[in-house]
């Protein structure tokens, strides 16, 4: 891929959409994950301080996970058609195909 204003070959694709909507997904996700650790911890706290510890943690990363991967997915598809999908490296301009 060349770069159509200084003709470069020196381009690199950016992944920004995928790059912001993984990020915001792991948020939303964490958070609502919180109901999935208070109920982690509650079936946790069968086994005192850390099974409820552990039941918390795990039902966070779930969410947060998910939250992240749905959120690169939906994302991924704002990448050329909202956002520029490739950046030369020379002159910093961004563009698509």
């Amino acid at each position: 891929m060349n770069c159509p204003y200084c003709h470069s070959s020196n381009t690199q694709k950016r992944y920004l959409g995928r790059t912001i909507g993984g990020s915001l997904g792991s948020v939303a996700g964490g958070i609502a994950g919180l109901e999935g650790a208070s109920a982690g911890a509650l079936i946790g706290s069968t086994i005192p301080v850390i099974g409820t510890l552990a039941g918390g943690l795990i039902g966070f990363i779930i969410g947060a996970s998910s939250g992240a991967a749905v959120g690169a997915i939906a994302g991924e598809s704002l990448d050329g058609t909202v956002f520029d999908e490739y950046q030369c490296q020379d002159c910093e301009q961004t563009f698509n195909e």
